[in-house]
């Protein structure tokens, strides 16, 4: 799908984001930036092509471009740019296309975003999950992969029956994940409607008590995997719609494949957020508006 395309989402995103920059000191000229920002990631450009795209397409010129920006533009956006905005922004278009729309399962997990350079001090070493492709390697034997990495890690909740990210929260990759389900549910609450006896999908690392007992509080079904030790397997739960909870895997895999996600060239936890989300908004962008 071509950018020209997609023409009338892209004028939907800047409307949006015109409303979200003046909440933080921005006038409505800065959200030309942010959305610059969700063409790059949907293009797979570098900030040297995206300063020549502005220059001479039609889409900059719609944006306000009257001319070809200079080399350093995007990295001075990215300094003044709180990633609240962005995240914001993505809650703003996730609500949009919800609707008000009852969600019926959820899913929850998180993906690895490798640091540019070990340099990075804010980056972490921590435990990647392997995709389900890269599972499916490891049972023949072939091309096993490290499962430690240094970088970082988006963490997401999506509506597994659309694939539509609700939530996404970006930490440096040495946290556990269950940290993340409280913040995450927050937000997935205040933004949708979830369907009375609905579902919760996630995979063993899920596994807690409290998080069960949150869950059970608003009249879902957690289907989670007990955890395993040195004497028991860890088990998939009996309910025949578990395999929906790779909905957030599918979606971790087109945000790389499609839309750059790992390919970060940011140093710092506040230029990897602004780089993830920009990758969540083009994705929802192209996808699902």
């Amino acid at each position: 799908m071509e950018l020209y395309e997609i023409k009338d989402k892209i004028v939907e995103v800047w409307a949006a984001a015109r409303v979200i920059v003046q909440k933080y000191g921005h006038t409505k000229k800065f959200a030309k930036h942010v959305v610059a920002l969700v063409i790059k990631q949907c293009e797979s450009f570098k900030d040297v092509k995206l300063v020549e795209f502005l220059g001479k397409d039609p889409i900059g010129k719609m944006l306000g471009y009257k001319k070809k920006p200079n080399g350093t533009t995007f990295s001075k956006v990215r300094e003044r740019m709180d990633p609240q905005m962005m995240e914001d922004l993505q809650l703003w278009i996730s609500l949009d296309i919800m609707n008000g729309r009852q969600v019926r399962l959820l899913s929850q997990d998180s993906t690895d975003v490798p640091a540019y350079s070990e340099k990075d001090k804010e980056a972490k070493w921590g435990h990647r999950t392997p995709s389900r492709k890269e599972q499916l390697l490891y049972r023949s034997g072939k091309d096993k992969k490290k499962e430690f990495f240094y970088g970082y890690k988006p963490h997401m909740i999506v509506d597994a029956e659309t694939e539509i990210p609700i939530a996404v929260i970006v930490a440096p990759a040495n946290t556990n994940d269950k940290k993340f389900f409280d913040p995450l549910y927050d937000k997935v609450k205040e933004i949708t409607v979830l369907q009375y006896l609905g579902k919760f999908l996630a995979d063993a690392q899920y596994h807690s008590s409290k998080i069960r007992a949150r869950i059970r509080e608003d009249n879902l079904i957690p289907v989670i995997p007990f955890s395993g030790n040195r004497w028991h397997k860890t088990e998939n739960p009996n309910d025949p719609e578990y395999g929906k909870r790779w909905s957030v895997e599918r979606v971790f895999s087109r945000l790389k494949e499609v839309f750059g996600l790992r390919e970060n060239r940011f140093f710092g936890l506040k230029k990897v957020k602004i780089h993830v989300f920009s990758c969540v908004i083009a994705y929802l962008m192209r996808y699902k508006m």
